[in-house]
């Protein structure tokens, strides 16, 4: 825990000392200590129980000098002694491959489990011209995040220099240096007689990647065409539309085609590590959104994958009962339909019950793996002095509870 006091007394004393440096400085972030009660195997859920904890803490500090420069510090926790599941291992021994291993148990004095606070992120951002009566702009140098385009200009925290807020006319643009990498890339956005128009352009100075899009509307129709090229000079598009058909009821669809070598430096990425612009697969795809009766719905079919998704929402009162159900289905090809149903509901009826929340699940067909079946129950209640209480039982994992304390600042 001495880094984490380390970090803290930095912060305040940098915070205290603001009015003696002229400057303006914000502090926030969380601080998270959450203790697991639950079976070390998951195959054996009745036997040889253990708690586990786990930290966590994130910290940003912004100073900003003057009207112009601002400096941007953001901490956190390095993962330490975590296994592939994100769970904490006392056993394996820390190597150079593996450094973050646990050599021994934490509960030894002599050797205790301890945050490892490190500085994640570190830039200077200034507002101003480059030359005297030239237009503002925002120069950020450091660790800096780009989204520009989601098919070949999208990361967080590369190292090098960024420009945004360059305007010539109607035209915006913004660029890029990516040290790391040794590239530079561009931006640039404007509309004309009503199509909004994008492109981006990536380069290393010998390969190139672009992309660009056009998108309008027509008579209530909202089109957009999109395409981009690697550096190999492989190419990938796509068209999409959505129209509002009557009041409440909107349809949308797609057509899309990448060849199986198409891969950029930077596209956007989502939770899972995947491409949000493109997936390496040809055909097109129709969704229908609209909400009856109080029923939030929508259905989605996409062609290349051979996917059925269907998803309804919906908001009741039962029994003075604030209850919200959600209910999600998918179906591929020759596959059972997974379905999957939740219901939660806070406990509102009861004044020394506020902030407990009731849930139960299930999951019919897990994976689409006809027979492959679970249920589960759970309550989650947030104490009036913070603390986090939970317990919940998962008809495969077993029963399992855990106890926190989240501040965030």
């Amino acid at each position: 825990m001495k880094k984490l006091a380390i970090a803290l007394v930095a912060a305040l004393v940098l915070a205290m000392a603001a009015p003696a440096l002229a400057a303006d400085i914000n502090l926030g972030g969380s601080l998270e200590t959450r203790f697991n009660f639950e079976p070390k195997d998951n195959a054996e859920p009745w036997k040889d129980w253990g708690v586990k904890a786990n930290n966590g803490m994130s910290m940003k500090l912004d100073v900003n000098s003057g009207d112009k420069i601002r400096i941007g510090l953001e901490f956190g926790e390095a993962e330490r002694g975590l296994d592939e599941d994100g769970e904490l291992d006392w056993n394996e021994e820390a190597t150079d491959e593996n450094p973050n291993q646990i050599p021994n148990d934490p509960t030894n004095e002599e050797d205790p489990l301890q945050l490892n606070i490190g500085l994640k992120k570190a830039y200077l951002e200034t507002t101003g011209a480059f030359w005297n009566g030239g237009p503002e702009l925002v120069t950020t140098i450091g660790d800096v995040d780009v989204d520009f385009n989601d098919y070949v200009a999208n990361f967080d925290s590369g190292l090098g220099a960024k420009v945004d807020g360059i305007e010539v006319g109607p035209v915006n643009a913004r660029a890029f240096y990516h040290y790391e990498e040794g590239q530079v890339g561009a931006a640039v956005d404007t509309a004309y007689a009503g199509i909004d128009l994008g492109a981006a352009i990536v380069t290393d100075g010998e390969e190139i990647e672009a992309a660009g899009s056009a998108g309008t509307e027509i008579s209530g129709v909202k089109v957009k065409a999109e395409a981009a090229v690697d550096a190999s000079k492989n190419f990938a598009y796509k068209l999409t539309g959505e129209t509002e058909l009557m009041p409440n009821v909107t349809v949308k669809g797609g057509y899309r085609d990448s060849s199986e070598e198409f891969g950029t430096w930077h596209p956007k990425r989502d939770d899972d590590d995947e491409t949000v612009a493109y997936d390496n697969h040809k055909g097109f795809n129709v969704g229908l959104a609209t909400t009856q009766y109080g029923i939030a719905m929508e259905a989605n079919y996409d062609q290349p994958t051979e996917e059925v998704t269907f998803s309804a929402d919906k908001d009741m009162e039962l029994a003075g009962l604030n209850i919200k159900g959600e209910y999600d289905a998918k179906y591929v090809k020759d596959q059972a339909i997974e379905h999957k149903v939740k219901v939660t509901s806070p406990m509102e009826l009861v004044p020394q019950l506020q902030g407990l929340e009731l849930s139960a699940g299930a999951t019919i067909n897990k994976d689409n793996a006809e027979g492959e079946n679970s249920w589960n129950v759970g309550a989650d209640f947030e104490a009036p002095n913070g603390i986090n209480l939970g317990a919940k039982y998962h008809s495969t994992d077993g029963p399992a509870a855990y106890a926190g304390l989240k501040v965030e600042f």
